[in-house]
């Protein structure tokens, strides 16, 4: 087979990069949608993206889990601040979130 032939099967189109960031962009569905071209996309650049996606959501998650066992007296008191920033209701009671 030549060089052609190998590029062009694995050639991803604009709008086709356009749906798969729109559709890595929606909560929850961003997930499966991740698995699923990591595991079944025929085309390795997409099978690459969602690999690399998913292996970054893995370290942001890790990341996360270790700041809320060294600083949760700073996280607690960060969403006390961010609470108090909630708008108030007609009564001057904070919104219930």
């Amino acid at each position: 087979m030549s060089r052609e032939g190998r590029v062009s099967r694995n050639r991803v189109s604009i709008l086709n990069w356009m749906w798969t960031i729109v559709l890595a962009c929606i909560p929850g569905v961003n997930i499966i949608a991740l698995f699923l071209l990591a595991f079944l996309s025929k085309k390795q650049p997409k099978r690459a993206f969602a690999a690399a996606c998913l292996i970054l959501m893995l370290i942001v998650a890790i990341l996360i889990f270790v700041a809320f066992l060294v600083f949760p007296a700073e996280l607690l008191a960060f969403g006390e601040w961010l609470r108090d920033l909630t708008p108030l209701q007609g009564s001057g009671v904070p919104l219930e979130l």
